[in-house]
């Protein structure tokens, strides 16, 4: 297939997919007029500072509860595993599942059995995945058998990439809510490397669970986004006409036809037994249990839930003259929470992490409030993003000089921090994944935001956050810092404390990747 695009336009293309967080090989649109592109500068945020930024209750978008809430936190992949296949078997009423990638490989069908198992019991199924093609998995084909199964599919964004503003406004939140009463939520996609079965590579990640009165706002947010403008029910898989055809050898006819049928087939082994699923249920049930229970249930006193607002393409930013405040709530609460519970040291757990104008007022206020900074992010050898830490290398040199700021990067070797399935799995690469944030000993907040410019302005978040219990937090930051002790500190230059070619095993191909793709990374950096 040949495509008539301008070096422009696939610049544009190949720089967006690897910033949608988890790349795979992506497959370009056959047409991409450059003419027709809306490409729209993102919204700044607000120009008012932290302390000034107020965030009342915008139910479902934002919320805040003094009731006490159960949550429990999850940092192992087998374990998260285990949590939700958990509780999908316990679900009596309902099942919401939202996620930014869902992929038809061993996590993604083993889950898939799950769902279908409790759609046979009664239970109501609904599954919502956002339709970014560098990632979209679930098309038309497999959505003929879960429908077929008694589970109800969604897309999100069905936008093409010539309506570029559109385009971007992605769903990168990751939820499960069941009866409306227990949720889960945080870093993870459905897909191998989320739950430690890659032998290629894998994401050391986090979630957590709760308990209490706002998982239903939780839900009514799914609700939102199930209704949401920007969803559209999947087309039914069409069979090809020969009729429709013009070619006098049938040719386009036949192919098509063909392309048709092995679809078909394909989809129809989605439910396929496999007894490699067999095995992973059997070390998911009794050593991803131990990994799940490792952490207790806990009691949390002050709870928030925060999420951007479903819709916000381009049209909603023409029509709307206030977008930041009506649709972009999330970033707004994480401000909220430096001012009121940041405590001596903050620290960032994200894959990404890249200088705007979110990130530098933030470092702006601790600094001024002589809070110390730690932040944790992949380095070359651990990242799926090329671009993003092409742009990271330069940026971060605007933090570095900062006395009370240090910056680690991982390794992108396996931490030893939890058993694993096999050997294949810990040899392979693993990067950081966490979106989290610990604002004090006893404050947090776990979910979906990077700190980078695709979370801060395009893409629609969620996260949830707990004060009061040390315990909790605890849990979340002894991770951390066993993860950091697996990574480089990184000096007042923004380099590496120790030499790279030793710090770090970079295949020749992403060094030169890194090296291509600098100037062009740096260009595009608003879509990263």
């Amino acid at each position: 297939m040949k495509f008539s695009l301008s070096l422009l336009t696939l610049a544009l293309v190949a720089c967006t997919a690897f910033a949608q967080n988890d790349i795979q090989v992506v497959e370009l649109p056959e047409q991409t007029p450059v003419a027709t592109v809306d490409l729209t500068q993102p919204q700044v945020p607000e120009e008012a500072p932290i302390s000034a930024i107020q965030t009342p209750d915008v139910p479902p978008y934002r919320v805040h509860s003094k009731e006490k809430h159960q949550m429990r936190v999850i940092n192992s992949g087998m374990g998260s595993l285990y949590a939700r296949i958990d509780m999908i078997r316990r679900a009596e009423k309902t099942i919401d599942l939202e996620s930014y990638i869902f992929n038809d490989d061993k996590a993604g069908k083993i889950i898939l059995k799950e769902l279908a198992a409790a759609a046979k019991r009664g239970v109501k199924v609904r599954l919502l995945v956002d339709k970014f093609f560098g990632v979209f998995k679930m098309d038309e084909f497999y959505a003929q058998e879960l429908k077929k199964k008694g589970i109800d599919i969604r897309y999100y964004n069905t936008y093409p990439i010539v309506a570029l503003s559109t385009f971007q406004s992605r769903n990168h939140r990751k939820l499960m809510v069941t009866d409306g009463k227990e949720a889960i939520t945080g870093g993870r996609n459905i897909a191998d490397e989320y739950f430690d079965l890659s032998d290629k590579y894998n994401f050391l990640d986090r979630d957590v669970t709760v308990e209490g009165d706002v998982v239903k706002t939780m839900d009514e947010s799914f609700e939102k986004y199930w209704n949401s403008d920007l969803t559209a029910e999947p087309n039914a898989p069409r069979e090809p006409r020969e009729s429709d055809y013009e070619d006098n050898n049938n040719v386009n006819y036949r192919m098509d036809l063909n392309r048709y049928k092995g679809n078909l087939a394909r989809a129809s082994k989605l439910f396929d037994e496999d007894p490699e699923h067999d095995r992973i249920l059997k070390f998911m049930e009794e050593d991803g249990k131990q990994m799940f229970l490792s952490h207790e249930k806990r009691d949390c006193p002050e709870v928030a839930f925060a999420t951007d607002k479903e819709g916000g393409g381009f049209f909603a930013r023409l029509k709307r003259g206030n977008y930041d405040q009506e649709y972009r709530h999330l970033r707004r609460e994480i401000m909220s929470w430096m001012d009121q519970k940041a405590k001596d040291e903050v620290i960032f757990d994200t894959p990404y992490f890249l200088s705007n104008k979110v990130s530098d007022k933030i470092s702006q206020f601790l600094q001024e409030t002589r809070t110390k900074i730690k932040v944790m992010t992949n380095s070359l050898a651990s990242s799926d993003a090329v671009p993003v830490v092409t742009v990271f290398s330069d940026h971060v040199t605007n933090y570095t000089s900062y006395p009370d700021f240090q910056a680690y990067v991982y390794k992108g070797n396996f931490t030893n921090e939890t058993k694993l399935i096999d050997d294949k799995v810990k040899d392979a690469t693993w990067g950081t994944h966490s979106k989290t944030t610990v604002f004090s000993d006893e404050s947090f907040m776990v979910g979906s935001f990077n700190m980078d410019n695709r979370s801060s302005y395009y893409n629609s978040e969620l996260a949830v956050f707990c004060a009061g219990s040390k315990e909790l937090t605890k849990d979340v930051k002894d991770n951390i810092e066993l993860r950091m002790g697996n990574s480089h500190k990184l000096d007042a230059n923004g380099d590496m404390e120790v030499c790279e070619d030793e710090a770090l095993s970079i295949s020749p191909l992403k060094k030169a990747l890194y090296w291509l793709l600098k100037v062009p990374s740096h260009l595009m950096q608003h879509l990263l």
